[in-house]
């Protein structure tokens, strides 16, 4: 892809910077994945990607060059230390796999599986050159846990359009499709109201539903897996409070002041994600955060997001905005962007004439 594609994608979102305003400076390197930044202020950052586009790496240049943000992968878990998406569906249960935490539910991540068994399809990555914007696109057709292909394959398209904005911060637009996903020998689980409980079934073959039930139902839900190495952020902030809780609490962004940032003495990665609210229904929508804290894996996990329905061949249109610096700056560059973030969007399959 040509840089003037790249430009013309920057002014068509709206996030183009004006004629006489600050420049910034981006420098991709193909062959190592990796984004040097440098803002008209002189401020110096780097983004490293995977080869589907998630992000692997980030480094303040400036403040804590030696310090990598991303947490370390542990247990072989290759693409799973990486920042990208996951899905979850609780209402379609597999058989336990061999491996990991022996969770059943229905997930499949962006970037690959477990131990690295299956990995992303590559599609689309930039080339080397003087760019402040990227486009990867990637296909993955595994569950994470790649034995339990055995159950029926997904198939989940995922566009990554990158920007660097002035301040050197990194706008993220993932956009994902996810086409029909057929289950083989899996329990599907319908709930009964009257009775508050679930009826489980064992199918031969059963096509995924993506609906989500309720709030913090688990029952249709995406996250942007954020996973930061604890030891330089053991802490997390929003706009109105330090969070000391941790867990699958499911906040409301425009609770939050619409950012997050895990911190520490020095350095700063907040997580920018809006207070819009998504458009109702018919297909109900619904912006969550939740974190996680595991010390004895050295991670601090920030976990934008969203509870729908999503029909088949639908994409689901997600935007991020991932703010490197000290506490104080992070902090003042999230109040100020949060309110340009646009809710997430389903966009339906045009009916065919």
């Amino acid at each position: 892809m040509d840089l003037l594609r790249l430009l013309s994608l920057g002014l068509a979102t709206g996030w183009a910077q004006e004629p006489d305003a600050p420049r910034v400076q981006g420098v991709y390197e193909a062959a190592t994945r990796q984004l040097h930044v440098t803002t008209a202020q002189g401020r110096r950052f780097r983004f490293g990607f995977n080869p589907g586009g998630a992000i692997c790496s980030v480094r303040d240049l400036d403040l804590a060059p030696e310090v990598e943000m991303v947490g370390d992968s542990f247990q072989g878990e290759t693409t799973d230390r990486v920042i990208q998406w996951t899905y979850w569906n609780e209402r379609y249960l597999a058989a336990p796999h061999e491996v990991g935490d022996k969770n059943r539910r229905a997930n499949v991540t962006m970037e690959g599986c477990y131990h690295g068994a299956e990995v992303c399809e590559v599609l689309e990555t930039p080339p080397s050159g003087h760019a402040t914007e990227l486009i990867f696109r990637s296909r993955i057709t595994h569950w994470f846990y790649a034995e339990l292909d055995r159950h029926g394959r997904p198939d989940f398209e995922t566009t990554s359009r990158y920007q660097v904005l002035p301040d050197g911060s990194l706008r993220l637009q993932r956009s994902v499709l996810r086409r029909p996903w057929v289950l083989k020998n899996v329990t599907a689980r319908t709930w009964q109201p009257r009775q508050q409980t679930w009826l489980d079934v064992v199918h031969e073959e059963v096509r995924l539903e993506a609906r989500h039930l309720w709030p913090a139902s688990m029952t249709s839900y995406f996250e942007a897996w954020t996973p930061l190495r604890r030891s330089a952020l053991p802490r997390v902030r929003h706009e109105k409070a330090v969070l000391e809780k941790s867990g699958y609490l499911f906040w409301l962004p425009q609770d939050m002041g619409g950012w997050a940032m895990a911190y520490g003495e020095t350095l700063a990665l907040g997580v920018i994600f809006g207070t819009a609210h998504p458009a109702s229904p018919p297909h109900a929508m619904r912006s969550v955060f939740n974190t996680m804290d595991v010390p004895h894996h050295n991670l601090t996990i920030l976990l934008p997001g969203v509870e729908l329905d999503w029909p088949d061949e639908a994409t689901l249109v997600q935007t991020l905005i991932f703010a490197v610096g000290s506490p104080k700056e992070v902090e003042a560059r999230a109040c100020r962007l949060a309110p340009e973030v646009p809710a997430p969007q389903l966009r339906l399959k045009a009916a065919s004439k």
